[in-house]
């Protein structure tokens, strides 16, 4: 059996991006400066090296410069990876990309086969929020905007986050009527597929096949995701209506049985007044 190529050994001959590099630990720093210095690394339980020719591209959401001072990130590293720098403005200050970046991944998160539309209006809002979270708060904004919508243009009413058309909230594992969403800068991605599938699910009254239509995914990733994140089985949202209609016939049937109460009391005394001399 072959050993199973890594990043690096794939990517030869081409690029390789270092996502958010300054969160690497420490000890497998001097790991990569070697491989992007002598172009070479070896492999888990191997003697020989593989040489590969790469161009590496890393990148970070804060400066390294700092992380080097508080001697998070090695300095030699730092000055290797640091020949063209380009920095990036945040969101808020490219407010002109914002209405290119926002369809761009509508179409992206739209279900295969249809085409998702973002109002004017919308676009409008869009360029005039501050984005803290730059582009992948964006990102995420409309992939739920998307997944939410009932197609046709998407208006501004995407902006009340998780909300339904009437105004009440969607997510059902917080039953709270004053619970929200938390979806707030820096929230992991996980947690937010997390709620927007418990959302999408209390939306179509459990229907997994359209939640899966509204999420642009299979069936069976959303019977996945039910058991990654603990959701409520299917049942479960059909028995609240039936347990909601159950209460009700019970206090109407203790009213009546109150008012038969009643009656037999009634009954009692005049018969007990009739027995009188």
């Amino acid at each position: 059996m072959g050993a199973r190529p890594g990043k690096f050994e794939t990517a030869n001959g081409g690029t390789l991006l270092l996502d958010e590099v300054g969160e690497m630990p420490l000890a497998l720093q001097p790991k990569l400066l070697r491989a992007l210095q002598e172009r070479e690394f070896d492999r888990l339980g191997s003697n020989h090296p593989v040489h590969v020719d790469i161009r590496v591209i890393a990148t970070s959401n804060r400066p390294l410069e700092a992380a080097v001072a508080e001697g998070r990130f090695r300095a030699d590293l730092f000055y290797r990876l640091n020949v063209i720098p380009i920095s990036l403005p945040p969101l808020r200050d490219r407010a002109g990309d914002i209405g290119e970046l926002a369809e761009y991944f509508a179409g992206l998160y739209a279900v295969p086969g249809t085409h998702a539309v973002l109002s004017r209006a919308l676009v409008a809002r869009l360029e005039e929020r501050a984005w803290p979270g730059n582009v992948r708060e964006l990102g995420n904004f409309v992939r739920r905007a998307v997944a939410l919508s009932r197609g046709g243009e998407i208006g501004v009413e995407a902006l009340d986050h998780g909300q339904s058309r009437q105004g009440k909230m969607l997510p059902r594992l917080q039953r709270s009527p004053e619970w929200k969403p938390e979806w707030k800068p820096g929230l992991s991605l996980g947690e937010m597929e997390r709620q927007l599938f418990a959302m999408t699910l209390e939306s179509t009254g459990g229907n997994r096949a359209r939640a899966a239509e509204l999420l642009g995914v299979s069936l069976r990733t959303v019977r996945n995701k039910v058991r990654e994140f603990g959701l409520p089985p299917r049942n479960d949202y059909r028995n609240d209506i039936a347990n909601g209609d159950l209460q009700n016939q019970d206090l109407r049937g203790n009213d009546l049985r109150g008012n038969d109460l009643r009656n037999d009391d009634l009954r009692n005394n005049n018969n007990k007044e009739q027995s009188c001399p």
